[in-house]
């Protein structure tokens, strides 16, 4: 009972820092994003990792997606955080969306994939294809729902605590 509390708390606070304050958590601040609401409800999952920019160059993208959906349901909400790090490592532009979490059977080359479609609410109509690769992983698929030639470099994995600075 205890961590689904933390877990509740943890989600309001990820949320008012989104909202309210750019700054956000200090980086020492752990913050619990996967488990359910107090209500036992809704199931929060996140996925994080980092993928190389398609700029080709030795910059990447860190990227953090939590979502939250009823118990029992496939579609559901989101949060993602995208930083573009640089090649020497340095945290450069933030970007932040949210929307829908819709959930979609098949690829082109697979009929039978799991696909999470991460739709923005406003502001942006560049949608986020998530291939399911298992309970742990997720695939970031590029706009033709194409599965990358070096997956491995796109692959987010299911995160249970995260220092974050928002």
């Amino acid at each position: 009972m205890k961590k689904i509390v933390f877990t509740v708390l943890a989600m309001a606070a990820l949320v008012a820092c989104q909202s309210n304050n750019k700054q956000g958590l200090d980086d020492g601040e752990a913050v619990e994003i996967v488990g359910t609401d107090s209500t036992g409800l809704v199931d929060i999952f996140a996925y994080e990792g980092v993928v190389p920019a398609e700029s080709g160059k030795s910059d990447s993208i860190d990227y953090l997606v939590i979502i939250t959906q009823q118990i029992d349901t496939v579609n559901g909400v989101y949060q993602l955080t995208q930083t573009y790090v640089t090649a020497d490592g340095k945290a450069a532009q933030q970007m932040n969306s949210k929307g829908k979490k819709i959930f979609q059977r098949g690829t082109p080359q697979n009929k039978m994939a799991k696909v999470y479609k991460l739709v923005p609410d406003s502001g942006s109509n560049q949608t986020v294809n998530l291939l399911v690769e298992s309970d742990t992983t997720v695939v970031l698929l590029d706009n033709q729902m194409n599965a990358p030639a070096k997956p491995d470099n796109h692959r987010l994995k299911a995160v249970k605590h995260h220092k974050h600075k928002m």
